[in-house]
């Protein structure tokens, strides 16, 4: 866990399940991002707040999010199903099956229904100021915020719980440096 003398402490690398349920929180403000910038458009059109706002959520849509499922695909779900608890048991087994299943099919609708927002953003973020009133429909942010929060608390519910109590110290830190990896950062490697 990293330190910070601003308050309380950010889950780190080392807490790769903690990460994931904080990126949660990130995503869950960038949908109110998008909601707000519903708002904003008829009135204001493409202005510059628009635009700044629209190029923060492209920007986090764009790096952030496919880290956070490729995160689970490549790093989670692997060390999931090779867990003892997994080898042992095949209720266990069938459980993480399943869930995996469930949150990979959530992944390709919301990497849908995000890539159709994405596009809306990137025409705000090109438009002149005025423009683009009807650029971003309420009903498919909507959608998207529907899939996003329905998942976010499938995770929070099912899959976290799960992580702790089936993945290994060993585990855990493999997915935690893999994570780092992925983003060109550094695994704290003696905080442990």
């Amino acid at each position: 866990m990293s330190h910070s003398l601003l308050g309380a402490a950010a889950p780190s690398f080392d807490e790769p399940l903690e990460m994931l349920d904080a990126c949660h929180g990130r995503i869950q403000a960038q949908i109110e991002t998008l909601r707000r910038l519903v708002q904003h458009l008829p009135r204001h059109g493409a202005d510059q707040a628009a635009r700044e706002a629209a190029q923060g959520v492209l920007r986090y849509f764009s790096v952030a999010a496919p880290h956070h499922h490729a995160d689970e695909e490549d790093d989670l779900f692997p060390a999931l199903r090779a867990s003892q608890a997994v080898a042992r048991e095949a209720a266990v087994a069938a459980q993480v099956e399943a869930l995996i299943e469930r949150i990979l099919a959530d992944h390709r609708r919301m990497d849908r229904a995000r890539d159709e927002v994405l596009a809306r953003l990137q025409a705000i973020v090109a438009a002149q100021p005025g423009e683009c009133s009807e650029a971003l429909p309420a009903a498919m942010v909507e959608g998207l915020a529907e899939l996003y929060l329905g998942h976010i608390d499938l995770e929070t519910r099912e899959l976290l719980p799960l992580g702790r109590r089936l993945l290994s110290p060993v585990q855990a830190a493999a997915v935690g440096r893999s994570m780092a990896a992925r983003r060109g950062a550094v695994f704290p490697e003696g905080e442990q």
